[in-house]
């Protein structure tokens, strides 16, 4: 299966009651096991200090859209828009909104501890000091970007080259430019050094990455005979005593 790996900010992104669909979607095609989805420490670090913060703005946007739905009953007359009042009615009371807010986080939080959860590695952190020290890339304009180095550097370095999807790991993030050259557009190789190459993909939006996860390579049917073909002479080597 294709691995996907998102950033602390799309998570946060998740909670939103706007994004149910996709919410839903992202759910299914994990627990169908089409994708597996990593995390590390890291990530639910920097989920756990933003969850306050995201409570709070979930509940502002909760308390707007309560509004807006008020708006609209203008449009409404009789037992229609006395049906329609009783609906929102829930959402009128700030206490109701946080617990919402709330429920909505745990959920999306529930799921994150579901997922395949791997842990920082000291030579991890050491070797993206080294580079942060150096100035080297993703370093080099001072920026202060090494979490997001950090994550990079320690799901590239988990996930293998497995075969036969089109990617190895599709990491999605609406910063890209912490970790990316302008340039090449590319992650910067610097990320890189020591490790097996992998068919990486980047992408900013979550919906992208499950359209891209399930395809294969476009050469799947001549590799898959060749595995055929290398499995029947492995079978035929092993019936003769080889």
């Amino acid at each position: 299966m294709t691995n996907i790996a998102l950033d602390s900010n799309i998570w946060i992104y998740l909670t939103n009651d706007n994004l149910l669909e996709l919410w839903n979607k992202f759910k299914q095609v994990k627990e169908e096991n089409l994708i597996r989805v990593i995390i590390n420490d890291v990530i639910l670090l920097e989920w756990k200090r933003n969850k306050p913060k995201t409570i709070k703005n979930l509940t502002e946007n909760i308390k707007n859209e309560y509004k807006s739905a008020l708006k609209l009953s203008n449009y409404l007359s009789g037992e229609v828009k006395e049906k329609y009042l009783e609906t929102i009615s829930q959402y009128k009371d700030e206490t109701n909104r946080i617990a919402k807010a709330e429920a909505k986080v745990e959920e999306v939080e529930a799921f994150m501890n579901s997922c395949t959860i791997i842990p920082v590695t000291e030579n991890q952190k050491l070797f993206v000091a080294e580079l942060a020290i150096n100035k080297l890339p993703p370093f080099q304009h001072n920026k202060n970007n090494y979490n997001d180095a950090l994550i990079m550097r320690n799901i590239c370095e988990f996930v293998e080259n497995t075969i036969p999807f089109l990617y190895d790991l599709i990491y999605v993030s609406n910063n890209p430019e912490d970790f990316i050259d302008k340039q090449t557009e590319k992650v910067y190789e610097s990320l890189f050094e020591g490790l097996a190459p992998i068919r990486l993909k980047t992408v900013t939006e979550l919906g992208e990455a499950l359209k891209l996860a399930p395809e294969l390579f476009e050469d799947f049917e001549e590799w898959l005979d060749d595995q055929l073909e290398n499995e029947a002479e492995r079978y035929s080597d092993l019936m003769r005593g080889k």
